[in-house]
Order: structure tokens, then C-alpha cells, then sequence
């Protein structure tokens, strides 16, 4: 009844680049939203925040993809790259790890894009949502150039 008293709740952009949709992706399990739906980020460089606040509850062994719970109970994905899996770590550094309290904006991890190019990787890094069924609705605002921070994705539980 009264939800316009409510603050938005949003996910901000991971990092400086273009914010795509998900069903952009070049892949077909994020494309076509098998792990759950978000969105993309092109990025211009290799640092990489959170979309939320919340806790980290998990940081892949190959330190390509980071879980957070978000305070409000989203499960969040964010995947460096694609196929990145197969680096096996190489040209990422975590600045997180599982347990850590995180803030919207703070700095989870970087990647050497240039590297993980140089490799023959996609460096486009992709936000889930894996728990969508929590959502009333969600939208997100593609932007060809947005900063880390600005707003991706804004939702109502």
C-alpha cells in the first residue's frame, strides 16, 4: 500500500564499462539465465566492487567469481570473465575473502584484463541474481558507459 514511502533498492555496476543485458552475454548458461537473471558489465579496467551490501559467503578456489548475500537476502553472482574458470586463478586477486562483511562500492577484487585477453577470454563480467523467486520485479538500466557504482539493476522484493 505504501510503497512509495520505500527507499529503492538497487544493485550498482561492478565496474567502469557499458552494463548490457544478461541475454547479451556471450554464453549460453548466464544468456540464457540458467544460473538466474542480472546483468553485464563490459569493463574498461580490472577493478571489481560489490553490487550490494551484504557478506561475502563465498570466493571461488579459482578466484574468477565471488557470492554475496546481500542484506536483504538476494544471492548474488559475480563472474569475472568467461570461461575464466579455466585460468585456474591466474589474473585475478581477491580483496575479499568468505565471511567478510562487504558495502555496496567496495572493492572485492581485481583482474588483470589485459592478461585474461591475452588468453583468449571474454573479460565481460556478470552479475546473477540466483534467487530471482525472492523478486516482485527488477529492471535493469543498460548504459553503454556507466562508473562502478552507478545504478544497474533496481528491483522490489
Amino acid at each position: 500500500m505504501f510503497d512509495f514511502f520505500k527507499k529503492e533498492k538497487y544493485l550498482a555496476t561492478v565496474a567502469d564499462g557499458g552494463i548490457i543485458s544478461i541475454s547479451s552475454v556471450p554464453d549460453q548458461v548466464f544468456s540464457q539465465k540458467i544460473l538466474g537473471d542480472g546483468f553485464a558489465v563490459i569493463p574498461e579496467h580490472g577493478d571489481i566492487f560489490s553490487p550490494a551490501s551484504g557478506t561475502v559467503s563465498d570466493v571461488t578456489e579459482t578466484l574468477h567469481a565471488y557470492c554475496i548475500t546481500s542484506d536483504d537476502g538476494l544471492e548474488i553472482l559475480v563472474h569475472i570473465g568467461i570461461d575464466t574458470v579455466e585460468l585456474k586463478g591466474k589474473g585475478f586477486t581477491p580483496l575479499v575473502k568468505a565471511g567478510d562483511r562487504i558495502e555496496r562500492g567496495g572493492a572485492l577484487a581485481h583482474a588483470d584484463l589485459k592478461e585474461i585477453e591475452a588468453a583468449g577470454y571474454n573479460t565481460t563480467t556478470v552479475v546473477v541474481i540466483t534467487n530471482t523467486d525472492k523478486l516482485k520485479s527488477f529492471s535493469v538500466l543498460e548504459n553503454p558507459s556507466a562508473k562502478s557504482g552507478d545504478k544497474a539493476l533496481t528491483y522490489k522484493i
